[in-house]
């Protein structure tokens, strides 16, 4: 899943791509995430949440920048059709690229779960 959301900022980083996968096996509650900076002004995000159900992927809300650094604003949607209700461990990738050198990236997921 790609998402169309902007930097809240005028030299903030552009949305490359963002990807989710659910694993209803595994749903141990428990959000993480790292950033890695791999040159060139590219960033990527991996991490974990849990989504009330498997048929939830994560969205970027937007960017907004912060005093600690560029805050990704996350989210879950939920597909459409017919859903189990049970909880699902979800990862993520979400990839940014800056003009110019990237600034620290902060995460914020919502708490659904």
């Amino acid at each position: 899943m790609t998402t169309s959301a902007t930097a809240d900022i005028s030299d903030g980083p552009r949305i490359v791509s963002v990807d989710s996968t659910t694993n209803s096996g595994n749903a141990d509650g428990t959000d993480e995430y790292t950033v890695e900076y791999l040159g060139d002004g590219v960033v990527e995000i991996n991490g974990y949440t849990v989504a009330p159900t498997p048929c939830h992927e994560v969205a970027v809300d937007g960017i907004h920048r912060s005093k600690y650094g560029d805050v990704v604003d996350l989210s879950l949607e939920s597909g459409s059709g017919f859903c189990m209700t049970v909880l699902a461990g979800l990862t993520y990738t979400v990839r940014l690229e800056y003009a110019t050198e990237p600034r620290d990236v902060l995460v914020s997921v919502p708490d659904t779960a």
